[in-house]
C-alpha cells in the first residue's frame, strides 16, 4: 500500500463516473432526465428540489441539442464529486454550440442560455468525431449530522478493542 502524501487524502471522496448511450431520438430526452437523477440518487446524494430541477433542465437541454443538431447516438457522461455533478453530452456533430438570442415569442433557442444560468460552469470541447458539451451543477453537501451518522456506523462496524463497562474500567485501574 502506498503512503498518503497528505493526511487529508485519507478523507477525500472518490469521483463517481458513469456513462450511457442513447440512440439519438427526441423520445429519449425524458427518460435521460430520469436516468440521470436516479443515478445520482443511487450514489447516495440527497437531492433537494433546486438541485433536482437544475439537473433535469441541464440534461434536457444538452440532450435535446445533441439530438437536434447531431445524427446518431448520443453519449451522456456523469462525473460526481461531493458538491458537484458534471453532465457531459457527446454527439457526432463538429458544429460549435451557439447561444441564440430568440425573439420574444419564439418557442425555442433558449436552451444554452438556461444551461448557463443553472450551471456553475459550462462549456464545450471538440472530441474525435464530434464534440462534448458539458455543464457543472452544484449539489447539496451532506449535512454534518449525516456525515456523523455515517462515520459512527463505520467505526461501530470496525473490529477493535471493545469498550469496557464502568465497573471493568474501575477495577482494572485500581488493580
Amino acid at each position: 500500500m502506498e503512503p498518503l502524501s497528505s493526511p487529508s487524502e485519507a478523507f477525500t471522496m472518490p469521483t463517481l463516473v458513469t456513462r450511457f448511450v442513447l440512440s439519438g431520438i427526441k423520445e429519449e430526452v425524458s427518460p435521460a432526465r430520469r436516468m440521470v437523477v436516479d443515478k445520482v440518487r443511487a450514489w447516495g446524494v440527497r437531492l433537494d428540489d433546486k438541485a433536482t430541477d437544475a439537473i433535469r433542465l441541464v440534461v434536457s437541454e444538452l440532450v435535446t441539442n445533441a439530438v437536434l443538431h447531431g445524427v446518431g447516438p448520443v453519449t451522456v457522461e456523469l462525473c460526481h464529486q461531493p458538491g458537484s455533478l458534471v453532465i457531459g453530452v457527446l454527439d457526432n456533430s463538429e458544429a460549435m454550440p451557439e447561444v441564440d438570442h430568440p425573439a420574444l415569442g419564439a418557442e425555442g433557442g433558449r436552451g444554452l442560455g438556461l444551461v448557463g444560468f443553472f450551471a456553475v460552469r459550462s462549456g464545450w470541447e471538440p472530441v474525435e468525431h464530434g464534440k462534448r458539451v458539458w455543464a457543472e451543477v452544484a449539489l447539496p453537501k451532506a449535512a454534518p449530522a449525516v456525515r456523523a451518522a455515517v462515520l459512527r456506523r463505520f467505526f461501530l462496524a470496525r473490529p477493535g478493542p471493545r469498550a469496557r463497562s464502568g465497573s471493568e474500567a474501575h477495577s482494572s485501574a485500581t488493580a
